[in-house]
């Protein structure tokens, strides 16, 4: 299966949890900033949000529990693609 299909089957997951996230603790402060603000638009706030990737100081970037080489090795046209070293 190809990720992006793998990613649009759990988007619909994904966006009802977020959607249950900011009913149920819309007015929570989060550093002067509500979970609603930062739904809802980000306007002058700096801030983010990611569910998808993970910094380990031991491996660095994870992205859905993987590390980039395990990404990269698990790329379906490894051969075809040319990634910067």
């Amino acid at each position: 299966m190809i990720l992006h299909e793998k990613i649009a089957e759990q988007l619909p997951t994904w966006r009802e949890r977020v959607k249950s996230l900011v009913k149920e603790h819309g007015d929570t402060v989060v550093d002067k900033v509500t979970i609603s603000q930062v739904y809802g638009g980000m306007r002058d706030i700096k801030s983010l949000v990611t569910d998808i990737s993970f910094v380990d100081p031991a491996t660095g970037i994870k992205f859905r529990g993987m590390a980039i080489p395990e990404v990269l090795a698990s790329s379906r046209n490894r051969a075809e693609q040319r990634y910067p070293t």
